[in-house]
């Protein structure tokens, strides 16, 4: 008898309640339109994101951040990273790198990422993280530009790497989270006000999360309005204008529940030709003040309309939308309530577990130039904290011809000439490595061996006394030997004396 009387209760609340045209269920026609409408709004901020992205890309399709690389895990932890051309002329560019040495379970960040401005590192930035040793090391870099700068309207555009969530944790703790976007709260209620965007990747999953100025996540009123909570996903390289998104909504007797949505529209006409849902095989939690969710990325990206994966930043760009969607009498009423800036999810990290010391090879010297060159290879990438060469205790620094150092990078440097050379580099990790290089003098008619006038191969008395004779026959045709100049200023005196017979002394 109880549950009767309840039931009949609560059929008497919903007939009470229907009878009212301000709080009616929509039909099935109008369900289908306020389905499309909040569609239209995610999918237009969607395509303004992506092109927004595609912009910021250089018209030469390279990578937003390329050749990162940093020295051996140290105490003084040095990255570079060379910024394509299009953040570098941008206006408000800035960068962070974030260092961690326990297994990512805290991070350094370092904003004082700036340009390096020398020879061979026109384009690259550079940074000096303090940590506290060890020979574990986790890294990635973060940049952000304004893009008003670029004739933009989308605020602040973050292109970052992230944490490597390797376990597939879920929920992801927040050290597994980079965050992509920070928005200014009080735009709207709280529970709709988004106020940050973070993501992290897995080998086979993403994961994103929208972050809200109070709890998530109100689903609305029993009659509506209600609200849908969405992180779009796209590929900027994808051809077609197609969106994704991890959404989150609950109401309308069923009519809104959490799925990964796909919508397609059209650039032409501005208009959504359709939407649907791709899956709800995904994971979602709206605990807290973040509408969290995951998925296998082969969900999304083995759509026919992706687009081609991986794509060149092998990384998405995500933006946060809050919707509103219901009725205003019997008309269709759906507003954006909150929405995010840009952030771009590049998937990948850097991490090294252990150090080996570069190795220095194929010594060249050109005699015509005064050029000395070596190449620098490091199995880890790791960059050369010392690039030196040392001639006749003189210290030249050498410039690199690029910065691929896996692969072998060749440095030089301009000496003009001397007895011997001796190339002194580190990857960091506080020991050297060197490589000597006979000069050969000035050059074939010396032997190969410096100080030696006569050329028979040996460096004696007769060599002495072949340089005291040119200095004592000033008028004579030919009373200059290269090979006796041995501190090489075009003069044979009584100095290149001194050095020779220091040089037989030992």
């Amino acid at each position: 008898m109880y549950t009767c009387m309840k039931i009949f209760s609560f059929l008497w609340i919903l007939s009470s309640l229907g009878f009212n045209n301000n709080y009616q269920q929509p039909t099935a026609q109008q369900w289908e339109q306020i389905h499309k409408e909040a569609a239209q709004l995610i999918w237009e901020r969607a395509m303004v994101a992506k092109n927004a992205v595609n912009q910021v890309m250089p018209n030469v399709r390279e990578e937003l951040l390329e050749n990162l690389c940093s020295s051996a895990p140290a105490v003084n932890f040095t990255t570079h990273a060379d910024l394509s051309d299009s953040l570098i002329q941008a206006e408000s560019t800035s960068a962070s790198v974030f260092v961690s040495t326990d297994n990512q379970q805290s991070w350094i960040e370092n904003s004082n990422v700036n340009p390096i401005n020398e020879e061979g590192y026109e384009s690259t930035w550079g940074a000096t993280t303090t940590t506290n040793g060890g020979d574990n090391v986790d890294w990635y870099l973060q940049g952000s530009i304004d893009s008003n700068s670029l004739g933009l309207d989308f605020g602040q555009i973050t292109v970052s790497q992230s944490p490597y969530n390797e376990n597939n944790q879920w929920p992801p703790a927040n050290n597994l989270y980079t965050t992509l976007v920070t928005d200014e709260s009080g735009e709207t209620s709280a529970s709709q006000d988004i106020v940050n965007i973070k993501a992290t990747y897995s080998d086979d999953k993403l994961f994103a999360s929208l972050g809200l100025s109070g709890s998530c996540c109100d689903s609305g009123s029993f009659f509506g309005p209600w609200n849908l909570y969405s992180i779009a996903i796209v590929n900027p390289e994808a051809e077609n204008p197609v969106a994704y998104a991890y959404a989150w909504g609950d109401g309308g007797f069923g009519q809104l529940y959490p799925a990964i949505y796909k919508i397609d529209g059209d650039l032409t006409t501005g208009e959504v030709g359709g939407f649907e849902v791709l899956s709800e095989n995904f994971s979602y939690s709206t605990a807290g003040n973040n509408f969290q969710a995951s998925s296998l990325l082969s969900i999304i990206t083995n759509d026919a309309d992706w687009g081609v994966w991986p794509n060149s930043l092998n990384g998405v760009a995500l933006v946060g939308t809050t919707v509103e969607a219901g009725l205003s009498g019997l008309d269709i009423s759906t507003n954006i309530l909150d929405t995010s800036d840009l952030g771009v999810l590049v998937m990948s990290t850097q991490s090294q577990n252990d150090n080996s010391l570069p190795s220095l090879t194929n010594p060249t010297y050109d005699t015509e130039t005064g050029i000395v060159s070596v190449l620098y290879t490091d199995a880890e990438n790791n960059l050369a904290t010392a690039h030196e060469v040392m001639v006749e205790d003189m210290v030249f620094i050498m410039t690199p011809d690029g910065h691929a150092y896996e692969e072998g990078v060749t440095f030089s440097a301009t000496i003009g000439g001397g007895n011997a050379a001796e190339f002194i580099f580190s990857d960091g990790s506080g020991q050297f490595v060197t490589l000597d290089l006979d000069l050969g003098g000035s050059g074939d008619e010396c032997g190969q061996l410096y100080g030696d006038a006569n050329a028979d191969g040996v460096l004696n008395v007769l060599d002495v006394v072949l340089t005291i004779n040119i200095i004592l026959c000033a008028d004579c045709e030919d009373n200059y030997n290269a090979c006796s100049d041995l501190n090489e200023d075009g003069v044979i005196n009584v100095l290149d004396v001194v050095a020779m017979i220091n040089m037989i002394l030992g």
